[in-house]
């Protein structure tokens, strides 16, 4: 939003009541709906559908841009404005062989979006299989502010406050802490053990918050190794390159992934990655070239990588060089946001 925002153009944003995807700022105005989830979702969906129909006649834009709740589209489609839909993450990934009702909603949104954008190539190929025609499909990642996510960002501050010392190497992970069967950070806390075993200069640095927050800090205690990991909780958004240039290793156990944009960020500050082995991931991380993929779920195996890193400066480097170098090709901010300029225009 803020790039078209800056380019001039009008933004409106219509989300729903989960706040924690709708950033508190006065960037554009916005309308929200109540929040509809599986709870009460026969309950609120005619109500929410006409209201949105009802919001978009009042703002009356010349084209609407529905990201990933494809359950929305009805009332788009009601309103009578073109649109375009993007589309990411498990709402895709899960398509094939999943529930009725979200496959119903993911074709009628499909099949009415004037084009449809997704952030991996394995999501195109979904959307493909569904019979949607190529020349609606773009793949384009959200992208990185590479001004603010780099190499040279200094994190030493970062690591002071936090009692790291300088011979420590530090592992971050920056996933939020929800259902363990998509992004399970506990694989990642499973594996200390076995690390700090071999190395006690390793340390963890854990960024996020969400429902399991209080189960992870409790196995962390079961796993008697609270002095080798810190929880920050929540870090505001132009402080996170700082924390990830506090580490050295970037690890994702998300096992259900498109184009992390977590992942993302962590490659244009030059950490080494360590991955789960999933297409999405498998996109921007060539196993051995520049990061290190691991079966999800195995701790073990991600527990062996990590020593590899930690025991290797050399190597963690040259991952690092070619992450920053991979994001500097395919994924920049400004290529990404012009790329989807090009869409709207074309549209308009």
């Amino acid at each position: 939003m803020e790039a078209f925002v800056q380019r001039g153009y009008d933004i409106f944003l219509v989300a729903d009541s989960r706040t924690w995807m709708v950033p508190e700022v006065n960037l554009v105005p916005t309308k929200k709906l109540p929040l509809m989830d599986r709870k009460n979702f026969f309950q609120r969906f005619i109500p929410n559908i006409l209201k949105l129909t009802k919001i978009l006649k009042e703002i009356n834009p010349d084209l609407v841009h529905l990201h990933a709740q494809h359950h929305y589209s009805p009332g788009v489609f009601l309103s009578g404005f073109p649109f375009i839909l993007t589309s990411w993450g498990k709402e895709v990934l899960e398509l094939p062989g999943g529930d009725p009702a979200r496959v119903f909603f993911a074709r009628f949104a499909g099949n009415r979006a004037r084009m449809i954008t997704v952030d991996a190539e394995c999501l195109k190929e979904i959307w493909a299989s569904m019979a949607i025609p190529e020349n609606k499909l773009r793949v384009i990642p959200f992208g990185v502010d590479t001004n603010r996510f780099n190499p040279n960002v200094d994190g030493r501050g970062i690591r002071k406050k936090l009692g790291f010392e300088e011979e420590d190497v530090v592992i971050t992970s920056t996933r939020p802490f929800y259902r363990e069967s998509h992004y399970n950070i506990s694989c990642l806390l499973k594996a200390i053990p076995r690390v700090v075993e071999k190395h006690e200069n390793a340390k963890f640095l854990i960024k996020g918050t969400g429902p399991l927050e209080e189960h992870l800090k409790r196995l962390v205690r079961r796993l008697n190794v609270s002095s080798k990991v810190c929880f920050v909780g929540v870090v505001g958004q132009y402080e996170i390159p700082k924390y990830l240039a506090a580490a050295d290793i970037y690890v994702s156990t998300c096992i259900v992934d498109s184009t992390s944009v977590s992942l993302l960020e962590a490659m244009a500050c030059g950490l080494a990655p360590t991955v789960t082995d999933v297409p999405g991931n498998r996109e921007w991380i060539v196993n051995n070239k520049n990061g290190f993929l691991f079966p999800p779920r195995s701790y073990a195996v991600l527990a062996e990588k990590l020593v590899q890193l930690i025991e290797d400066e050399a190597l963690r480097k040259r991952f690092g060089r070619k992450c920053v170098q991979n994001i500097k090709e395919k994924a920049t901010w400004e290529d990404c946001v012009l790329r989807m300029e090009s869409i709207y225009r074309s549209l308009l």
